[in-house]
């Protein structure tokens, strides 16, 4: 399937369909193994999100160099088709479902100049990425292979998933 792309607004983007079917489907595979190292990120600031619980990451790029020997193999090609420059971190995100957690605040990942964040989402469920943008919320649906591409300075928060047990996505934030 051709990638379909939505630009609904200068500040942001969406792509469904982002990746090739199999560049995808082993890139999910290895999300949803046994074999990733995912590490729990308690949450220790209240002014970052509503999330009491905490979450799980896994890091392939941080603090100017790569942290997981796939890097070259499955993040670089997704990063050259974002046209990047330069890398600032890529990280895959699970979440699981929570009764006690609705959603983070609005946060900024980066707040560098001319930098970009971008969402793969690996779970086609009823979680929201939720932009905000002039005062307005956009509410963007998470559904696989689609990339949320936006700069880096526009304020964004998750609505977390109800309907499935785990939710995991891929943040990028680069130039």
């Amino acid at each position: 399937m051709d990638m379909e792309i939505q630009l609904l607004n200068t500040n942001y983007k969406i792509i469904d369909n982002f990746l090739d079917k199999d560049f995808y489907k082993n890139l999910k595979y290895f999300l949803y193994s046994e074999s990733i190292p995912w590490y729990f990120k308690s949450i220790d600031s209240p002014n970052n999100t509503k999330n009491k619980n905490g979450f799980f990451s896994f890091c392939w790029y941080n603090n100017n160099r790569p942290h997981h020997i796939k890097y070259d193999e499955q993040i670089i090609p997704i990063l050259e088709k974002l046209n990047y420059k330069s890398t600032i971190q890529v990280r895959a995100n699970l979440v699981c479902r929570d009764k006690d957690t609705i959603e983070t605040n609005f946060h900024k990942d980066y707040e560098y100049e001319n930098s970009k964040t971008a969402i793969l989402y690996f779970t086609t469920c009823n979680a929201k990425t939720v932009l905000n943008i002039d005062n307005k919320e956009i509410n963007i649906d998470s559904i696989e292979n689609r990339m949320l591409i936006f700069n880096s300075n526009i304020n964004h928060k998750v609505i977390y998933q109800t309907d499935v047990h785990k939710r995991i996505v891929i943040n990028f934030n680069y130039f």
